[in-house]
């Protein structure tokens, strides 16, 4: 009788559209801590741009002290306050009419349920490492994305040993932002603004504003943890209370003198889609500032020299990207951070070692975005073309190329675009590269740093069966769906292969993360199941400078578009 009731219990787990969260893979327990900080409270580290809000917010995962079993607290909701308008502000998002987008939000009330595997305003595990300082990553949302919508991938690496800091973009990318009340401006939301997919003067500049947007936010941000690592009283908006009754718990204080976020290049910075390129434009704009050509105008970040993100960013800052969405690249106001590389390349710097992309099938398929991928992440070349560097073309209305979409049939190789930048020198110097050691799975012990063989870079790969939204928490929570119309399979495995990789790349940056070196996951012929390795360097290079490529890629943008919106490949960038 047990074993029936198991196998029809079962069954309907198989059934249900959606799915809670397993536990993160990592030896810590992980707590989180939202936080809103009014930017008058923080230095200034630019000239803010237009749109820019009043204030800062992000959450922090981070490894904790594991509560006792009589130690209750308010669980982490996924979806975020005030949850009725949240969820009607996505089903706007997706096109639903604002009656139809009301009705919605009030079907499904197990959404309203869904918590994290994390323990809100839980004591900070004392780091282990040789610094005493927890490593930071700071990662960066795409469309439709939010502080909460990648929450696993951030947990797994605050499991793994990291903090991380998952930001709140309140530029128009999001279904709905809501920023609390200062002493200077009452409380509002931010509505999503509709830029077109298009290439064209109207995405690029309204991209562009974007942007400008997102990377003031990230480097306020910055300066908020460099005061909290300081200790010094912020106020932080977010009532952060812990229990039922309501009780406010005041937590920055616990992270005072533990985020290693003072040594210059051991900060990671990673993001998905949109956010992956605001990672890119961001290391750019702060490495090169000095080399804006005067005759730039509207620049994405102009940082003041004594910002603490510019003291922060090095060649050696270890750089993400997942499923990286380039149109925001094309920008002409921007060509001159397109014509430079990634500050890894610099003078002295690890030569991409310190760069990884994990794209999904959906877009290695996605030839024109994956082959400008390369050129972003690639190794700086003597000579490049920049007129066939591919389109992003897309139907008006449509938001990807049938090509762009899972088929049964996967791809065994890629070919190689070949563009690249030339060098910069810099005059920054490279610390020694360590790795940490294998350790045991007790928090307490500490990694000790040692030299090891690494996989030179730059690093690219995709998971099979996997799709755009597979490396945010979409593919976890519906898995039923997901599989049924976008052909998405295994999609906390496949989360795993994106953080096992991310955690390794920051490994041989020689940041002391937890676990034993995971030597394989960055290998190019791993045979890891599933992970396929997609090459870099330029392969065809003859061929990448003719017109053959440039036929190639024209014929492929005029390519019927399916009609049939995918859950997240068409919901987030």
């Amino acid at each position: 009788m047990a074993s029936l009731f198991s196998s029809f219990s079962s069954s309907l787990s198989s059934l249900n559209p959606i799915n809670s969260f397993p536990d993160y893979h990592g030896q810590y327990a992980v707590g989180t801590v939202d936080v809103e900080i009014p930017i008058s409270d923080l230095p200034s580290p630019s000239e803010a741009p237009e749109g820019a809000v009043e204030t800062a917010a992000f959450r922090i995962f981070y490894p904790c002290e594991r509560p006792g079993c009589h130690d209750k607290s308010r669980p982490v909701r996924w979806v975020a306050k005030p949850q009725k308008e949240t969820i009607s502000a996505f089903a706007r998002f997706l096109g639903a009419k604002d009656r139809m987008a009301s009705a919605i939000s009030l079907l499904p009330q197990h959404l309203y349920w869904i918590k994290l595997p994390a323990h809100r305003n839980a004591e900070i595990l004392t780091p282990p490492t040789s610094t005493g300082r927890w490593p930071v990553t700071v990662f960066s949302h795409g469309l439709a994305g939010s502080r909460n919508t990648y929450s696993y991938i951030c947990g797994d690496l605050a499991s793994h040993g990291m903090v991380v800091i998952a930001l709140d973009h309140r530029d128009g990318s999001s279904p709905m932002q809501h920023v609390r009340a200062t002493a200077a401006a009452p409380a509002r939301s931010i509505s999503p603004v509709k830029i077109t997919h298009e290439p064209g003067p109207e995405a690029y500049e309204g991209r562009d504003k974007q942007l400008r947007i997102r990377l003031w936010e990230v480097s306020v941000a910055f300066e908020a943890l460099m005061k909290i690592d300081a200790g010094e009283t912020l106020d932080n908006l977010d009532d952060n209370t812990s229990s039922s009754r309501g009780v406010r718990s005041e937590v920055l204080k616990r992270f005072e003198g533990v985020l290693d976020i003072h040594r210059p290049g051991k900060v990671s910075w990673a993001g998905h889609s949109f956010g992956a390129a605001t990672i890119v434009q961001l290391l750019k704009s702060v490495h090169y500032y000095q080399e804006k050509p005067a005759e730039v105008t509207k620049p994405l970040l102009v940082p003041n020299s004594d910002a603490a993100i510019v003291q922060q960013i090095m060649p050696e800052s270890p750089a993400l990207l997942l499923d990286m969405w380039c149109l925001p690249f094309r920008s002409p106001e921007q060509s001159w951070l397109y014509d430079r590389p990634l500050p890894s390349y610099s003078h002295g710097g690890p030569k991409g070692d310190n760069v990884l992309s994990v794209l999904s099938e959906s877009f290695h398929r996605w030839t024109a975005n994956r082959d400008v991928t390369r050129h972003i992440i690639a190794a700086p070349m003597t000579s490049r073309r920049p007129s066939l560097v591919p389109q992003l073309s897309r139907e008006k209305g449509k938001l990807l190329p049938n090509w762009a979409r899972l088929r049964d049939d996967s791809p065994s190789s890629a070919q190689d675009s070949g563009y690249a930048s030339e060098r910069s020198p810099s005059p920054r110097p490279v610390p020694s590269r360590k790795a940490s050691s294998p350790s045991s799975h007790t928090p307490d012990q500490a990694a000790t740093p040692t030299t090891h063989q690494h996989t030179p870079g730059p690093h690219m790969f995709y998971p099979l069966r996997s799709q755009h939204f597979n490396q945010s928490d979409f593919g976890i929570l519906f898995p039923w769906l997901t599989r049924r119309f976008a052909k998405a399979e295994e999609p906390e495995p496949i989360i795993d292969l994106n953080v096992r990789a991310m955690v390794q790349v920051a490994r041989d940056a020689g940041i002391e993360v937890g676990g034993s070196d995971d030597l394989e996951i960055l290998q190019k012929d791993s045979g890891i199941r599933w992970w396929i390795s997609v090459p870099v360097a330029d392969e065809v290079g003859a061929l990448a400078a003719g017109e053959g490529v440039g036929r190639r890629l024209s014929a492929r943008s005029q390519a019927p578009v399916d009609v049939a919106r995918d859950g997240e490949t068409s919901m987030e960038m």
